[in-house]
């Protein structure tokens, strides 16, 4: 026995009309979200700024170098030539870009050569230092 088509008529009608209906809103960021995002958004503008200071090869006394590389989310420092030479992961603190070697956080800054502690680079002026007596400059 075949039912009527008719008893499948408000079916289709209630179908149609959830298929229709418009999708629920997202409610707008609260002024709070709003500020979080714009204060990440400027943390992480002024990181790129202050690291786009240190990007690049840097060259110290007697075949030592520093040599900083940016990736996606922090910088890959190359130390040369030195006591303590190796690759460390690179993050920005304050004006500087911070690095952990031997266990101990180091901070490379901008400063002159006088102010590396290096002779070498005495009259240069657009250097870096990781410590007193280790530095780097760029000719």
């Amino acid at each position: 026995m075949m039912r009527p088509v008719l008893s499948l008529i408000p079916v289709l009608a209630s179908l149609s009309l959830v298929a229709c209906s418009p999708k629920a809103e997202t409610p707008a960021p609260t002024a709070a979200e709003t500020a979080a995002s714009s204060a990440a958004s400027t943390s992480a503008s002024k990181a790129a700024d202050v690291a786009a200071g240190y990007v690049g090869r840097w060259t110290g006394p007697e075949g030592t170098s520093l040599e900083v590389v940016a990736r996606q989310h922090d910088y890959e420092v190359t130390l040369s030539g030195t006591a303590t030479p190796g690759v460390f992961t690179g993050t920005v603190n304050g004006d500087a870009i911070q690095i952990a070697r031997n266990g101990e956080t180091q901070l490379i800054r901008h400063t002159t050569g006088a102010k590396t502690g290096v002779k070498y680079l005495a009259d240069k002026l657009d250097c870096v230092s990781v410590s007193n007596g280790e530095g780097y400059c760029r000719d």
